[in-house]
């Protein structure tokens, strides 16, 4: 017989994590080894105790059923990873538990759990969530719940003392009724709890360094601009899907009058950022006018990227757009173009994910070596920033020679 009550746990996490098919098996054999502890521990069936859809596709819309277990489970159960907060649709989940929390000091009725080994410095909004307390394992601290579950055969032991501990908090949770349950619920409507966070911290562009890129999107339709098909379509879902797999904080700045501003000071406090300008958008003065504004900054921390339909590959020198993109808008860095802009060379969805992946690592390399020809600077950052060493050594850099490295050519 179906299950109609509504379930324990709702399991909120980011699709990206499982496109590699063993991932995949690690997060179901969790999924269902946490769920048969908890109906144990509560006593109840085992047969929809628990909620996860691993069907769903990025950018597709939400069923029914995910729905209506998003409105009435008792528990939300939040896996952290680089994707998890590069995810639009993942905030807008997470943002329903928010909505539906009733904190108290034991708890909000969302368990957070450390997916994998980098959490790349969560949201404050997931941040102040416990998920790393003292009855984990520290294996589960230092590897992630994804490593435990895949290495259960050959030690058993943390992973089993991980999902006790885990087992424990949903059943808590459960019992204290901590969520409260929605009548309805307009997804579309829901704000990425990500960007709530964003938008409440004027300075959150200028935190992070190159543990995150910032992106721009000047075009009529902003995020979701769609300059090719293909799945991400939309710009914004493009730049969280590379963020995500490049184990980044994604953040967005809005085209607008601040604009300029926001980049000098993203420049200052070495973030990566990344401009795409849609050509036609491009015609119109308000989208015309920050990257006019832009042609005259010098900021070692941008790249830009203007995206061209395939068809007009051949014809370009004459299309009216790209005349107007060089002589009416970014006239000097057309002119005598920087490192790292790519002006008329991408034509393919294709060749705009490669050169965006790309570019995001030249830029950190860059500011890498920036930050290490100051020694107060380099002696600072590492202070801050535990990543450093694994972070530079994925760019080719070894931190050992930071100190001594020169600043990049310009």
């Amino acid at each position: 017989m179906a299950r109609t009550d509504p379930p324990v746990f709702f399991v909120s996490y980011a699709r990206a994590d499982i496109e590699h098919p063993p991932y995949r098996k690690n997060l179901e054999s969790f999924v269902r080894d946490l769920s048969a502890m908890v109906a144990g521990g509560l006593g109840m069936p085992l047969a929809g105790l628990s909620f996860m859809d691993v069907n769903i596709q990025a950018g597709e819309m939400w069923s029914d059923e995910i729905r209506d277990a998003l409105m009435r489970c008792r528990v939300g159960l939040a896996l952290y990873t680089p994707n998890y907060f590069a995810r639009r649709w993942c905030g807008k989940e997470f943002q329903v538990l928010l909505d539906r929390s009733r904190p108290e000091p034991g708890g909000t009725g969302i368990v957070p759990v450390r997916w994998t080994k980098y959490v790349a410095d969560p949201p404050q909004c997931a941040a102040r969530l416990q998920y790393d307390d003292g009855a984990l394992p520290r294996e589960y601290a230092s590897r992630g719940m994804r490593q435990l579950v895949a290495l259960q055969d050959q030690e058993p032991k943390p992973y089993q003392l991980a999902l006790e501990a885990l087992s424990d908090r949903i059943i808590e949770e459960y019992k204290a009724a901590r969520l409260t349950a929605l009548e309805n619920l307009d997804l579309d409507a829901v704000q990425s709890a990500w960007e709530v966070s964003t938008a409440a911290n004027p300075r959150s562009h200028t935190e992070g360094n190159i543990s995150k890129t910032c992106f721009v999107f000047i075009s009529r339709s902003g995020w979701d601009w769609v300059p090719y098909q293909g799945t991400p379509a939309a710009i914004g879902a493009l730049a969280q899907k590379i963020t995500g797999e490049l184990g980044l904080r994604y953040e967005e700045i809005p085209c607008d009058a601040a604009l300029p501003q926001k980049l000098r000071e993203a420049n200052d406090h070495h973030v990566p950022t990344v401009l795409f300008g849609d050509p036609g958008s491009l015609l119109a003065e308000p989208y015309a006018q920050p990257l006019r504004h832009y042609d005259s900054q010098y900021l070692l921390n941008c790249a830009a990227l203007i995206p061209w339909e395939p068809g007009v590959k051949d014809t370009i020198e004459t299309d009216p757009r790209w005349i107007h993109l060089k002589t009416k808008v970014c006239r000097q860095k057309i002119e005598a173009p920087p490192p790292y802009h790519e002006w008329r060379s991408i034509f393919s969805r294709e060749d705009l994910d490669l050169k965006t992946r790309t570019l995001i690592e030249q830029v950190r390399s860059r500011l890498i070596k920036r930050l290490a020809s100051d020694p107060n600077k380099a002696a600072a950052w590492k202070a801050e920033d535990a990543a450093l060493s694994e972070s530079a050594a994925a760019l080719g850099i070894t931190t050992a020679s930071l100190s001594h490295l020169e600043s990049p050519s310009r």
